[in-house]
This record gives structure tokens, sequence and C-alpha cells, in this order.
């Protein structure tokens, strides 16, 4: 499934866009999602190699491994968002992130493992495993920017973080593919091309009345930069070790 400007747009999508928003700056919003599905973060050399090729069985233990530590305290992160607002609807749209993540009984972490051991990674492994510093990096620029003033920047990389992640795990879903993972192997990841598309749109309908001033859009613009550049800095770093030959 490729992840398109008018995916967003879809009115089948898992959250519809609202109807009724200016037009002018829903222009402004379709300008950053193309920005950001072009940027090379979502299309990175070495995820678009995966996409098309897979990767071998060691290899791709890495690919995942890294990608645990990527995901597993997003949802904390995304959370520190409401700490910087008193604007009820934003706070609405994390608590529907965060409860999507965490699910009724089974957090999406919980799928993620279980995804981890069905690929042969035991929990061992899961546990002695040291990520990346580029990794880390991600993850304390993540944190620093959903927890600081200002919240335009902040929703600004949430919005980046949402719509490349829809891009990013369909290109996880077809490198699986070329690995032989059946469909039912690769639950987490088409459950999460409907998702993020979704939290994406939950981002666009809160936006509107904090995107009134130039000012305003730049702070959301350079959000997007922001969390963009921390993902291509994540993929450059997988890149280089799986390169070097899966070293640490």
């Amino acid at each position: 499934m490729s992840i398109t400007q008018e995916t967003f747009q879809s009115e089948t999508a898992y959250v519809v866009r609202n109807e009724g928003v200016d037009l002018e700056l829903q222009s402004f919003m379709d300008e950053q999602i193309d920005y950001i599905l072009k940027h090379r973060a979502t299309e990175h050399p070495f995820l678009n190699a995966y996409a098309e090729h897979g990767l071998p069985p060691e290899q791709s233990k890495v690919l995942y491994l890294e990608t645990l530590h990527y995901f597993k305290y997003l949802p904390f992160y995304v959370c520190g968002i409401s700490t910087i607002t008193r604007d009820e609807a934003v706070l609405r749209t994390i608590a529907f992130n965060a409860r999507d993540e965490l699910g009724e009984t089974h957090s999406h972490s919980d799928l993620y493992r279980k995804f981890l051991h069905d690929k042969g990674i035991s929990e061992e492994q899961i546990e002695a495993y040291k990520c990346l510093p580029s990794t880390q990096a991600l993850n304390d620029g993540i944190c620093a920017l959903y927890s600081k003033p200002p919240l335009q920047k902040a929703l600004g990389g949430l919005f980046a973080d949402e719509a490349m992640s829809a891009s990013m795990v369909s290109k996880y879903n077809d490198g699986l593919i070329k690995e032989g993972v059946g469909e039912r192997g690769r639950f987490f990841w088409t459950l999460h091309m409907e998702v993020e598309v979704g939290h994406s749109n939950a981002v666009f309908n809160v936006m509107e009345k904090h995107l009134q001033t130039p000012q305003e859009r730049r702070l959301f613009a350079e959000g997007i930069e922001q969390y963009l550049h921390l993902m291509e800095v994540y993929w450059d770093g997988i890149e280089r070790k799986l390169n070097a030959g899966g070293r640490q």
C-alpha cells in the first residue's frame, strides 16, 4: 500500500478530516504532508531498499530490535504534550492516540514483542540488546520536542511523526513480504498503516485555532523539520551498522 496525499484525504480513513476547515489552512497543511512524504527521512534509501528487497535474517533482527527502541516509549512522549496545553481538544487528541496505543487489554508494545518472538527473537535477546546512540538520540529528541513549549512546535513534531509513520510502516510491511512473512505475521504493520493515517488526521482536526499567524505556522514547520531530522539520523545509524556487518 502506497501512502499518498490522497490517503489522508480519504473519507474511509480511520479518522476523517473535519469538513469546514479554512481552505487556506487546509492548503498549508497539505503542503506539510507533501513535504513530509517527500523528505529523506520518509524516503530514506535504506528504508526504500528494505521495502524492495527485505533483509537477511540476522540483519532483519537488528532492524526490528532498533525499531523496538524507537517505538516502545513513544506513547509516553506523546502524552508529554498534554502538559504544555490547556486546550481540551488537543488533550482529547493526545488521549485518543494513547488509548489506541495501549488498547483495552494488550498494548501495541505487547503486539510488537509478539511480532519479535514470531521472528525468532527471544525475550533474553530483547532484554540484552543495546540500541545505537542514534536511536537513543531519537528518543531523547522526541521526548524534548513533545514536552517543551511552544505547543505549535510540539504538534508539528507529532504531525510529522504520524504522517511519516504511515508511509514507514507500509515499507516495513513490504520488506516483510519480501522476507516471506505471511499476513498473520505482519498484523502489527497492517494495523498501523490505517492507525497512523488516522492519528495524523486527528492532529489536523485540532490545529486550526493554533495556526492563525505566520509565527505559529513557522513554529509548526520547525517541529516537523526537527522530527524528520531525528528520523533521518536514526535511519543513517541503522544503515551504517548493517553495512558494517551488524556490529554494535
